[in-house]
């Protein structure tokens, strides 16, 4: 028998509730951005990165994996159920969504039709970017609040909601994706560490006396995403030894190295897809020595070949 849960969770002292902004924002500009990139019935990626929109005409029920991070879904028309084992939860455009990392979950769509779809985004946020914010606000060793559920949600208020339509905004023109875009996401997670749903994007960071090490390995393995690196070489950066390094990453990033590594790669390599480079050129500057070994993580990671994901960006 499932558990159905429809209570919404009230804001602390730093959310909105104390000044006196607990009701969401209207949600007609959100609707109507979210509309327009999810063209293409399902679900489709944009050209920002982790963030993906998802239109459902007809009524479906769907397996969803979350393996890289916690995500937050916002929808901008319409209701669906997430089923979590015996847990049940609903949101609709007036609440967003959070669900834990490595949450496996079946979402049903039920009341919809070619007139009136279901429209929603849905975007992961890395630990890296969760780490940063929490070093930045002097939290990185806050305790976090107990979180047995593996999702959470909530009102969308106002905060929240501005800071998903400035991203939205943001993502329309190349020069505003590349500079506004990162300003507008880094303000979302502040605003989701500042909300009920702290716990769960805190979740996706362990709590570590190394936790400045593996910030500072994380900031150098973007730094040189395209040449070869292991975790020996990275560990010795940040004066650990490899076991020990390889150990704590993964306690606080929560992916070992080498996997982390990879996932910037393959986000590196759509960057340079989508700046007009060719598929061979994209996976060399990414640091794969393989072209077969590249298009095989690619289409994992994105769900279509090199080539053919960027030319949906070419389209006019």
């Amino acid at each position: 028998m499932l558990r159905r849960s429809n209570a919404r969770l009230r804001h602390g002292p730093d959310g909105p509730q104390a000044a006196g902004l607990h009701r969401a924002a209207p949600a007609g500009e959100r609707a109507a951005l979210i509309a327009c990139y999810a063209e293409a019935e399902g679900c489709t990626d944009a050209a920002f990165p982790g963030l993906k929109f998802v239109r459902v005409s007809r009524p479906t029920t769907c397996q969803i994996l979350h393996a890289l991070g916690p995500a937050l879904t916002v929808v901008g028309q319409g209701r669906t159920t997430a089923r979590f084992d015996e847990v049940e939860l609903e949101y609709d455009a007036s609440r967003y969504a959070v669900v834990a990392r490595d949450a496996a979950f079946e979402e049903a769509i039920t009341e919809v039709d070619s007139a009136s779809p279901y429209l929603a985004m849905s975007l992961e946020i890395p630990p890296d970017a969760i780490a940063r914010m929490l070093l930045a606000l002097a939290d990185a060793d806050a305790e976090p609040r107990a979180e047995a559920a593996p999702a959470v949600v909530s009102d969308l208020d106002t905060p929240i909601e501005d800071a998903v339509v400035r991203l939205l905004r943001a993502i329309r023109a190349p020069v505003e994706r590349r500079i506004v875009a990162p300003l507008a996401f880094e303000e979302l997670v502040f605003r989701l560490l500042r909300s009920e749903a702290a716990a769960m994007v805190r979740g996706a960071v362990g709590r570590d006396r190394d936790a400045d090490k593996i910030q500072a390995a994380m900031r150098f393995l973007r730094a040189n995403v395209e040449r070869p690196l292991s975790v020996e070489e990275v560990a010795r950066h940040v004066a650990m030894s490899p076991s020990h390094f390889a150990h704590r990453f993964r306690a606080v990033a929560r992916v070992s190295p080498m996997r982390y590594l990879k996932q910037l790669r393959l986000q590196h390599a759509r960057a340079l897809l989508l700046s007009g480079l060719r598929a061979s050129e994209a996976a060399q500057r990414a640091g794969y020595e393989s072209a077969s070994h590249f298009t095989r993580d690619f289409k994992r990671r994105f769900g279509a070949a090199p080539g053919d994901y960027a030319e949906r960006f070419r389209k006019p």
